[in-house]
This record gives structure tokens, sequence and C-alpha cells, in this order.
């Protein structure tokens, strides 16, 4: 069938006012976000500015997950109890990055915190964390609260101790999984039982009093 070149053009246009209307309507349900596949950007990033980017949320018998003054928070009450929160999205290999300040913990901050990537919707997944006392490891998380440890926990002079800010990194490219802290590696592991993912974040507390940990500016690459 012949199409003259003027109904060539107009399809056209009209496929990019489509396509310009597809972008104005993401960046209407997804205001502060950012999703781009290309090789050279963010894969996703949130500034957390806005309640309505996505993740999780609610109120727990083990704790609280939300947006909180432009931050994520993730809060344990306590007694062992984890609480983690996803993004809502799903990725293979991924590098995240955020910033992690703990708001609260008890006095001894035995407790941990941190990032997770590869994350199943019954809490499965790789889990770099680090302690408010100054450790660090990589866990996967089978499901069902069943903990496997890659990298056992260890002491790093690199980890901020107690109330304080931490820039975390977790990397999961391939079979591959490296922790970050503070733009330092401190470990490096390998695991095939998951291969993609919703990303997160998490906190435990081991004690009676319990844990808060803000997070903001995560960026996917």
């Amino acid at each position: 069938m012949n199409i003259s070149k003027k109904n060539l053009i107009l399809i056209f246009v009209g496929f990019l006012f489509l396509t310009t209307l597809a972008c104005t309507s993401l960046d209407a349900i997804l205001p502060n976000t950012r999703i781009d596949d290309s090789p050279d950007s963010f894969k996703f990033s949130d500034d957390f500015s806005q309640e309505d980017s996505g993740w999780e949320i609610g109120d727990f018998d083990g704790g609280g997950i939300g947006y909180k003054q432009g931050k994520y928070f993730v809060n344990s009450v306590g007694s062992g109890s984890t609480m983690w929160g996803g993004a809502g999205r799903s990725f293979e290999n991924v590098s995240i990055e955020v910033s992690a300040e703990q708001v609260s913990a008890p006095s001894n901050n035995n407790n941990d915190y941190g990032v997770i990537c590869r994350l199943q919707r019954d809490g499965g997944g790789y889990y770099g964390l680090i302690s408010g006392d100054g450790f660090y490891a990589i866990l996967r998380e089978s499901g069902g609260d069943s903990y496997d440890v890659l990298v056992d926990w260890t002491a790093s002079n690199h980890i901020h101790q107690g109330n304080s800010q931490n820039q975390l990194g977790l990397s999961c490219v391939g079979s591959k999984i490296s922790l970050f802290v503070n733009d330092q590696l401190l470990a490096e592991t390998s695991d095939s039982m998951y291969s993609s993912g919703d990303i997160g974040f998490t906190a435990t507390s081991y004690e009676l009093e319990g844990t808060e940990v803000q997070f903001d500016d995560v960026i996917v690459k």
C-alpha cells in the first residue's frame, strides 16, 4: 500500500505527540524519580522529597517504614525484629548508592542496617549491612527469616559508629556481590540464588530498645 509523504509526516508528528504525552504522564506519576536504562545514566534515583514515589509504607508489629521529612525511614521496635521496605521495582544487575543515617538505637548500638538488592516479596535477597558499633556483613535471606552468612561480621574503622551518617553501596552484578561503605570496598562474595528483584532498605535492633535509620538520595546504576 502506498502512503504519501504528507501522510507519513502527519503520522510521525502524531507519534512524537503521543510519546511526549507518555513521558509527561510518567513524570506526573513519579515526579521525584528518574528512570533511564541507557548505559551512561542512572537506572533509577529518588530524593524522597515527595511521598508518592512508590516505596512501601506501613506500620507493623515489628516496626514501621515510610517517608519522613524528605527521607525514607526504616524503624525496628527491637527484640530482633527486622524491618525492610522496597521500591516496588525490578532490576537484574545493579549498583546501589545511598546515604544512611542512624537516628536512634540501643545504647550499645547492637543493631544492623543497610541495603538490599534482588529483594523478593517474601524478604529474600542479598543484604549488605553495617552496625552501629562498626561491623559489616553480607547476608542472603532465603525467605521466611532464614539467613545465610555470605560474609561474616567484621569490624571496620571506615564505618561511622553510633547516631551518624554513612554512605552505603551495594553492587549485584551477575553472581558477584560487593559492599562499599564511605567509598571503601569492604567485602565481596558470590552467590547465584537470586538473579533479579527489587531494591530495598532494612534495619534490625537486637535489644529491647528500637532502631531507626533514615535513607536519602538513592541512586541505582
